[in-house]
């Protein structure tokens, strides 16, 4: 069987690899006696011949990864060269004075692909070959090989591909099943809303909070807040909301919540509010000049789903109070540092001033 794992999801990938790895061999110990990686670099025609005829050992089939070698042989080989200085009289034609860069025009990428496309009709079929991939292969003679020998049952393609924004809530509530752990609608969306699409690390995340459930009752959004580092920004955004809401009540459980609960320090956390404030800031100026929500994440570098926070929060403000709010965030830094303030007495004044509805 010749399989293609290709697609930007890495623990897609590792886990149908795995998956392949595990039919090579029952016993641990003969299925690495059985598998030979190769890199792109290392991926000669015979290199990758000899592996593939190598009979395996004390079991039926052998396993033979090779990986990034498609990309290679899909993208045309380029070398940098220096540019030579001009001689006496002459004038420089290259006047930033870069290495030029030359195409290799070689046509050994050429002939490997060839040699590899005839020889995938000739191999043994005690091998597995696994051509893997970190990019989506999206065309190109080897694709349509491997389709067809898909089509013909001796090939398969797999594409890792990282669900879609709108396709992630239920990615994880498959996911949390597999781990045996229910989730309730909020802690889904917290995790799609904080962690994203990073597959790796929301499946590290859901087996921390299933062994931490137990089995025994519904993962919560609570749960999700006080086990998962990257939600803990959430505690922000709802901070400065209560904030720009002038609730002063609301504002200050969140903050102790954040303090006590989190065991933010209360300088980190200072920082956390400061860069809320700067991107509400420079999200108002943005959208004053007509920019539009996804033009304005493009600008402050965050993601898509922050700039119609940032804007429903900034709306809330006038140039004047977030100003003064920058202040205010300002002389709180410098109290804590100089120890005019405790940190409690700091973090206190700084929710007053915040919250005053007096303020614009």
């Amino acid at each position: 069987m010749i399989t293609l794992i290709h697609g930007p999801a890495e623990l897609l990938r590792a886990e149908a690899l795995a998956q392949i790895r595990s039919a090579t061999a029952e016993d641990p110990t003969l299925a690495d006696l059985n598998t030979t990686r190769l890199d792109a670099a290392q991926a000669s025609m015979a290199a990758l011949q000899n592996a593939c005829d190598t009979l395996p050992f004390l079991a039926e089939r052998r396993l033979v990864i090779v990986q990034g070698l498609l990309r290679r042989l899909a993208t045309p080989s380029r070398s940098r060269t220096k540019t030579a200085a001009p001689a006496d009289g002459e004038e420089a034609t290259d006047e930033t004075n870069e290495p030029e860069v030359a195409e290799d025009r070689s046509p050994s990428g050429r002939a490997q692909a060839k040699a590899l496309l005839a020889y995938l009709d000739a191999m043994p079929q005690t091998t597995e070959l696994v051509f893997l991939e970190e990019d989506t292969i999206g065309g190109g003679p080897m694709l349509r090989r491997l389709l067809e020998l898909q089509r013909d049952g001796r090939g398969k393609v797999i594409l890792c591909a990282r669900p879609r924004r709108h396709e992630l809530p239920d990615w994880i509530r498959g996911r949390a099943r597999l781990r045996q752990a229910q989730l309730d609608a909020g802690a889904v969306a917290d995790l799609a809303e904080f962690v994203g699409d990073d597959l790796r690390q929301l499946d590290q995340e859901l087996i921390k909070l299933a062994d931490y459930a137990g089995g025994k009752r519904a993962i919560t959004r609570s749960d999700v807040r006080q086990l998962v580092a990257a939600t803990r920004a959430a505690n922000v955004f709802e901070l400065v909301d209560a904030l720009a809401a002038g609730n002063a009540a609301t504002a200050g459980r969140l903050m102790r919540h954040a303090l006590d609960a989190d065991g933010e320090p209360p300088l980190r956390l200072l920082g956390m509010i400061a860069r809320q404030y700067r991107l509400l800031i420079l999200a108002k100026a943005l959208q004053a000049q007509g920019l539009k929500p996804p033009e304005i994440a493009r600008e402050l570098d965050v993601p898509d789903w922050t700039a119609p926070k940032l804007l429903g929060q900034a709306g809330l403000h006038t140039f004047g109070r977030l100003e003064h709010a920058m202040e205010q965030i300002l002389a709180t830094d410098e109290a804590i540092k100089t120890g005019k303030a405790s940190d409690q007495e700091a973090m206190d004044i700084l929710l007053a001033e915040l919250t005053d509805p007096r303020r614009d």
